[in-house]
């Protein structure tokens, strides 16, 4: 199977080379020969246009083109056009983008998506829990809990940075559950040591007080940074109207609460998981194949189903905007220059602005 990416001179040099360059990388790891060009490869297969708005000539053999940002009547209706004459397949980003065409007329089986790709380069930073207290011997900051929590769960997910005396025993427990403790203890400069508090608090996450004597002034300066609070719903804490994010008593309500944190963190996570390049790529090819063998397409997951009052709101704004978007001067300028007439005027003009 051989498969040519059609790269306009215009897409060059941002996101969408970055993703021809990308898929063809992964469709040769599995065995696609893929080139990139900007005019039709002849020994090709299947044609894959890189951008719908230049799927402007017919290839005579199958082809499918990249469909994104449809945020006016006239993309819209360019797609369906192109569909309907040059292009056997349009490949969407997402199920949401298949759904509003076919609501303006497009055909379903001239539809497919494919959710984007990611780098996978980046990991998340550690959630960072601040602590303002000194450690007493009478345990009255109940430090006794955040040592029951280093015992119950791992901690690889969490950063602590403390400020006060008498944390060392407790830091040796977080850190041998995973934790990374940053321990700014105390000086005999207090003046110089609240100043680099007063620095440090905005750059929590969360802030964390157990003990049950009265309330921590640190809360005050944790909310006035905005910053989530894990505290005990006592004392003054409740005369602070919405300053408790989590309230916590015991070692149970403790655990979950941190454990509800790695979790909410690790969802977001796996939510892109899958969506490696390597999985980008051959839902491509396997798509294509199907085309080029004359096969159904490949089954598509299911979407996930929106709230009813918010698909309403959602495809309502949609349909408005639409239309809205058609009155603007730069968007009726740019539906004029992608007129079947002008497209090769186009390329010849993007050439030469591109030096090529």
């Amino acid at each position: 199977m051989k498969i040519n990416l059609l790269l306009n001179p215009a897409n060059r040099s941002w996101i969408i080379q970055k993703i021809a360059e990308n898929l063809a990388e992964h469709l040769q790891a599995l065995g696609v020969d893929t080139s990139i060009t900007d005019q039709v490869n002849s020994t090709a297969d299947l044609v894959h246009h890189m951008s719908w708005a230049f799927a402007n000539l017919k290839t005579g053999r199958p082809s499918t083109m990249f469909i994104t940002h449809l945020d006016d009547i006239y993309k819209v209706n360019q797609v369906k056009a192109t569909l309907t004459g040059n292009v056997d397949v349009g490949i969407c980003m997402s199920s949401d983008t298949m759904r509003q065409l076919v609501t303006h007329g497009a055909r379903p089986e001239s539809l497919y998506f494919v959710s984007p790709a990611h780098d996978g380069l980046i990991t998340p930073r550690r959630i960072v829990i601040g602590i303002t207290s000194r450690v007493y011997s009478d345990g009255r900051k109940r430090e006794v809990l955040l040592q029951g929590l280093a015992r119950r769960m791992r901690l690889d997910a969490f950063e602590f940075r403390i400020f006060g005396i008498g944390w060392e025993p407790t830091i040796k427990e977080l850190e041998h559950a995973g934790a990374r403790v940053n321990y700014f203890g105390e000086s005999d400069d207090f003046r110089k040591d609240y100043d680099t508090l007063q620095a440090e608090i905005p750059k929590f996450d969360y802030y964390l007080y157990l003990g049950m004597d009265e309330g921590s002034l640190g809360t005050l300066d944790a909310l006035s940074a905005g910053v989530a609070t894990i505290v005990t719903p006592q004392g003054f804490h409740l005369d602070l109207a919405g300053g408790i994010t989590h309230p916590v008593i015991s070692l149970d309500d403790l655990e979950r609460v941190f454990r509800g944190l790695h979790a909410d963190r690790l969802g977001r996570v796996q939510s892109v998981a899958g969506l490696t390049w390597t999985t980008y790529a051959s839902h491509h090819a396997a798509l294509w194949k199907a085309l080029i063998e004359q096969q159904p397409l490949p089954p598509l997951p299911k979407p996930l189903a929106l709230p009813t009052e918010i698909e309403s709101s959602l495809e309502s704004f949609r349909d408005k905007s639409l239309y809205a978007n058609a009155f603007q001067p730069r968007r009726l300028v740019s539906a004029i220059s992608h007129w079947p007439a002008l497209k090769s005027l186009r390329r010849v003009v993007d050439k030469i602005r591109l030096g090529r």
